[in-house]
């Protein structure tokens, strides 16, 4: 077993912030890894070299001379599962230190047990995230022969029948992500504590999406909660958010389906959707709209707004998702955009008069709605 110098440096530290003396962690090899003394780490210690070498149950020092890159004060062995994985050191006179060396040797030995078990745990996790990954984004997955005995090796039960939800935090063009981190980092971790309530339920990030596999069935139960978190995550922590879910519980052998309905649900409320959260029944136009290739989407865009410049097709695709969001209310959308009604009104007909499709007509209104959302996902 090594110990890593990052987790030494940040054990001594703590260690003699506790009895106000200098502390040294001595690799198997007699090398300071850590110490609070900076000027002696990456010296050899002989002192502990003769310990690990001899097996001796403990060195005291009595003089900065008598052993190489040693000074005086108590050394101690750290065993972990019965292995020697260094030499713990206290710095200064007998009288001062010996009554610490047993105490720092046994919260040593603890520390690294309890940072062992969170290693263990940290690959579990990232075993069991690739494991669920496998199971969702390969269609074949559940054929193969591990299958079943991988999932039982981690204590998923693949007979639950699970749900499958997909989000997707929302970012306003010139948003500062990394000051945005820690409100972001504790909306997720709310996230994970709301949705993984019971046994069987896991959580994953695939890409830059969260994807959750919920053991709550009931469809109207389920959206409840999920738009009753999404609330509190605006409110809280002031972070928006999308979700996407699949079409009800599947099998095991379905739930690669169940994580493609969840994905074009949530690629629906991101790009076209005014609703958080967009379930798989809630599709209609959108169960296609994302097969057509971006080549194609581009020339539909191209021809609904023949005459116009990017600028203006921005601007207005910008005004039509404020209007058909208020179902066509002029008084509503100028509201939104801040604009006076006959401004509004205007921007339309000009839209109208340069595109030959009315914006507010029947013929036009789906013409438009297509263009939006092959706009917003032309990437």
């Amino acid at each position: 077993m090594n110990l890593s110098a990052t987790f030494a440096m940040q054990m001594v530290e703590e260690l003699s912030a506790i009895i106000n003396q200098h502390i040294n962690l001595i690799d198997k090899d007699g090398t300071i890894i850590a110490s609070t003394d900076k000027s002696r780490i990456g010296s050899c210690h002989m002192g502990a070299k003769r310990m690990i070498d001899e097996g001796l149950p403990y060195l005291i020092i009595e003089s900065d001379t008598e052993y190489t890159g040693s000074k005086k004060g108590v050394n101690l062995p750290i065993v972990v599962d019965e292995e020697i994985v260094g030499i713990i050191g206290i710095t200064g006179d007998r009288n001062d230190v010996e009554k610490y060396g047993e105490i720092i040797r046994k919260f040593t030995e603890m520390y690294i047990r309890d940072d062992n078990l969170k290693q263990l745990k940290q690959q579990e996790d990232k075993i069991r995230s690739r494991f669920l990954e496998n199971w969702l984004i390969n269609p074949n997955y559940v054929l193969e022969g591990n299958f079943h005995e991988t999932a039982t090796a981690l204590g998923v039960d693949i007979n639950i029948r699970r749900r499958i939800i997909m989000v997707n935090f929302i970012f306003n063009d010139g948003a500062d992500v990394k000051k945005d981190q820690p409100r972001l980092d504790e909306a997720t971790r709310y996230l994970r504590n709301a949705l993984i309530e019971n046994a069987g339920c896991y959580y994953l990030r695939i890409g830059t999406k969260l994807v959750f596999l919920v053991t709550e069935l009931m469809d109207e139960k389920l959206k409840e909660k999920c738009l009753k978190i999404i609330d509190n995550i605006q409110k809280n922590y002031r972070v928006d958010l999308k979700m996407g879910m699949d079409d009800h519980a599947m099998h095991y052998k379905q739930l690669h389906q169940a994580y493609l309905q969840a994905q074009k649900a949530l690629t629906s409320a991101v790009t076209i959707q005014h609703s958080s959260l967009v379930g798989y029944k809630d599709l209609n136009i959108e169960l296609f709209l994302y097969e057509i290739p971006g080549m194609i989407r581009q020339e539909f865009i191209d021809k609904i707004f023949k005459g116009c410049s990017a600028d203006e097709i921005n601007e207005s695709m910008h005004i039509l998702e404020a209007l058909y969001g208020n179902n066509g209310s002029i008084e509503k959308t100028s509201a939104q955009l801040f604009i006076h009604k006959n401004t509004l009104q205007y921007k339309l007909n000009k839209l109208f008069e340069t595109t030959g499709h009315n914006p507010r007509h029947s013929h036009g209104i789906p013409l438009y709605y297509l263009a939006m959302a092959f706009y917003k996902n032309r990437n």
